[in-house]
């Protein structure tokens, strides 16, 4: 398996940006992380710890990238998919932040105030439909489209699961991000089991390994929308040319 993900990205990487740079990038930020994680946790922890505001940065850069990509292209479907994905960044940034409550201190109040039993300004505490059934759904596929799609278009002669429209689906240079989120989250998997009397995440600074799943899973925004912007550059040069 590994041996035909590492000959899809030697073949395709001549047309989309530099996997190993993604993996490096990644890499250093897990390193980071785990040199907090057990030389001073509480850099990590909290709503302004160095994972929140890692997610922010990431989501912030994310979302104005893709709101450019949106107005630069004139497929109609294509920026009605832009579009879609600029709302789904900025619903995950505004909630992250809780509206900028973290950030400014502001009071609950309004209509949050109903519904949130923790004080913050955001939807996603209230109900599991909007916080771990849509993360799941994004899991679910960042999995389908960076390891099995690849994988099933390198065995079926390059038909893969979702070829049409040829941008939707993401390219080998977005698995990184999905290996880590999994690796970042195997403390608060362990612990699921039960199988062992001491906490996995207490062995790793007691932060919370949900939080660097996340990181990961809106690194993955990041990679995917600066991939689809080289090869739709790459497309219309092509296209331009013929």
């Amino acid at each position: 398996m590994f041996r035909a993900m590492r000959s899809a990205i030697n073949k395709q990487s001549h047309a989309d940006i530099s996997a190993l740079a993604v993996w490096l990038v990644c890499l250093a930020l897990y390193a980071v992380f785990m040199y907090f994680a057990f030389a001073n946790p509480s850099v990590l922890k909290g709503e302004l710890g160095l994972l929140e505001n890692t997610q922010a940065v990431l989501l912030v850069i994310a979302l104005p990238l893709a709101i450019w990509m949106a107005f630069q292209n004139d497929e109609k479907w294509l920026r009605w998919w832009l579009i879609l994905v600029s709302a789904g960044l900025f619903y995950l940034l505004t909630e992250e932040t809780s509206w900028g409550q973290h950030y400014f201190g502001w009071n609950m109040g309004g209509f949050f105030s109903a519904f949130n039993d923790q004080g913050e300004n955001n939807f996603h505490n209230s109900d599991s439909w909007l916080d771990q059934k849509p993360r799941a759904v994004l899991l679910f596929g960042m999995i389908l489209g960076t390891i099995v799609h690849p994988l099933v278009k390198r065995f079926r002669n390059g038909r893969g699961l979702f070829d049409n429209p040829w941008w939707l689906a993401p390219t080998l240079v977005c698995l990184a991000p999905v290996v880590f989120s999994q690796i970042g989250s195997l403390p608060e998997r362990i612990d699921d089991l039960n199988m062992f009397s001491m906490s996995a995440q207490a062995l790793t600074g007691g932060y919370r390994s949900s939080e660097m799943e996340e990181v990961y899973m809106y690194m993955f925004f990041v990679a995917y929308l600066l991939s689809l912007r080289y090869r739709l550059k790459l497309h219309n040069a092509d296209a331009a040319s013929a």
